[in-house]
């Protein structure tokens, strides 16, 4: 069983509405947001905590109250430090089609010929917007839907009055070829984790030799792809635990560890507990 698909293909909302709201807490087995991508915007709103966000290989450092635009097919994950934080995923297809009078400049965005910011503070308009967008999403009042799609069309014009935003430029084009590469690893660790992999097969996967690859993919991620493979096996058993009632020994080798002390260091270092106290403590 696989915890989360690298490439996502779950739905985001409804065909009709396709503009879904998440709410993260520790308890949540998706807790941790594994690296991972799809073809809709998606927006981060740290309610508290910190949240450590890598977009593209940029790490931002999210405090309470400030939010992250992320494009869409922008590779991306975190790790949360004592925090809740609540997502908005949306396709920007109903706005493109609502207003034509702004499709054109919001199509610059959707084609990725316009960069938008990223990172935003709490006193930011950003983050005003933000605040009503997911208040609405969450609580689901009458006739939500008009006011979730007329605030994100103001907040897009906030975005470009206000200037956060600039053209994609040819060393953006750059990364984006070099992160379609690294796509091709993650996805193949995703099907992959239960197996003996090694620095060389994952390195194959990119025509990298093995030290380059390395170097490249902390970049990435701030991990060696071996460590990731670790942490993405962890995060495997964290799901397995939540939704099975598989033993930790048989967990433990259906995510790829054949030792089950390791598994139990391993697990430690990412979850700072044991399985059996994990196991305990959400069950």
């Amino acid at each position: 069983m696989k915890y989360i698909e690298y490439k996502e293909q779950r739905s985001h909302g409804t065909r009709t509405f396709p503009f879904a709201y998440y709410y993260e807490t520790i308890s949540h087995p998706r807790y941790n947001m594994i690296y991972h991508w799809h073809t809709e915007f998606e927006i981060i709103h740290v309610i508290s905590g910190e949240f450590s966000l890598s977009c593209d290989g940029e790490g931002i450092l999210l405090g309470e109250d400030e939010c992250a635009f992320i494009p869409s097919g922008s590779l991306h994950g975190g790790v949360p430090e004592d925090c809740i934080y609540e997502c908005l995923v949306f396709d920007l297809q109903p706005l493109l089609k609502a207003s034509p009078a702004c499709a054109k400049i919001l199509n610059n965005v959707y084609e990725h010929q316009i960069t938008i910011d990223k990172h935003f503070l709490s006193d930011s308009f950003f983050t005003g917007y933000c605040r009503k967008i997911m208040t609405l999403m969450r609580e689901k009042t009458d006739y939500y839907e008009f006011f979730v799609q007329g605030l994100l069309l103001s907040l897009f014009g906030e975005i470009f009055s206000n200037n956060c935003y600039s053209a994609t430029n040819d060393t953006n084009n750059r990364s984006i070829k070099k992160l379609k590469m690294f796509k091709k690893t993650l996805g193949y660790i995703e099907e992959h984790y239960s197996e003996d992999l090694s620095l060389d097969n994952l390195a194959d996967i990119c025509n990298m030799n093995s030290n380059y690859f390395c170097r490249a993919f902390k970049e990435l991620t701030g991990k060696t792809p071996m460590e990731y493979l670790n942490y993405y096996r962890i995060e495997s058993a964290c799901e397995l635990i939540a939704t099975t009632g598989m033993t930790l020994i048989d967990i433990a080798m259906n995510c790829g560890f054949n030792d089950y002390s390791y598994f139990i260091k391993v697990f430690k270092k990412y979850k700072g507990t044991t399985p059996h106290k994990y196991t305990a403590d959400i069950i």
